[in-house]
């Protein structure tokens, strides 16, 4: 708002309030002569008037809108968000897995952030297992009786250790290896993904067998 807003106005109150106070002693044609001056005095006192209020409603950001003879005080619309700003994807997500589809799924409960077809068996067991060890290249054993020094291990990458409430363990790892066992302890992720879900999933992290 300019500093001569304010005299604008101050000085166009004063004229309403001048033309309110002369008495009418004058003839019936100056009388008329005097309404019609005095009229257009106060067309042009209310549209200063108007013209001052709205920029002082501009400078403060809230738009003023005339309905009739009253300025009604309208508050600035707040912006809807983008919807195409997301969150971003967070380095490690809840991971569940879906024993009947044998399908790897990781984002929140009820939302969809990335999914993987599993090659495992039907009798893997249910619960959840805590990530207990990761290594991008390790030996794992063939069997579940096989300890890991027997000598029947194979190589595998991006491997994921599991480890269930009852002790039993799992692993995820890249389904690369030549003549990887078809125990329930295996869970092979398709080659190109592995490097992704191994990237995902931390050491104490949750993984949920159903």
């Amino acid at each position: 708002m300019s500093e001569h807003e304010p005299d604008e106005l101050g000085s166009a109150l004063r004229v309403l309030a001048a033309d309110a106070s002369v008495p009418p002693t004058l003839s019936g044609g100056q009388i008329r002569r005097r309404g019609e001056a005095r009229g257009r005095r106060r067309r042009a006192a209310v549209a200063t008037t108007a013209v001052v209020v709205l920029g002082m409603g501009a400078a403060v950001g809230v738009p003023w809108v005339m309905d009739g003879s009253k300025e009604v005080r309208r508050p600035v619309a707040t912006e809807a968000p983008n919807p195409s700003l997301t969150a971003p994807v967070p380095a490690s997500a809840p991971a569940r897995i879906d024993l009947r589809r044998k399908v790897l799924t990781f984002g929140p409960a009820g939302e969809k952030l990335r999914s993987f077809r599993l090659t495992m068996r039907d009798d893997v067991t249910a619960g959840s297992a805590k990530v207990k060890y990761k290594d991008p290249r390790r030996k794992i054993p063939v069997s579940l009786s096989a300890p890991p020094d027997s000598g029947y291990n194979i190589e595998a990458s991006w491997v994921v250790e599991l480890s269930l409430p009852s002790g039993e363990v799992l692993y995820l790892f890249a389904d690369d290896a030549s003549g990887s066992p078809m125990n329930r302890s295996v869970l092979r992720v398709p080659a190109a993904d592995a490097g992704w879900v191994y990237d995902r999933l931390n050491v104490g992290d949750t993984v949920t067998l159903k």
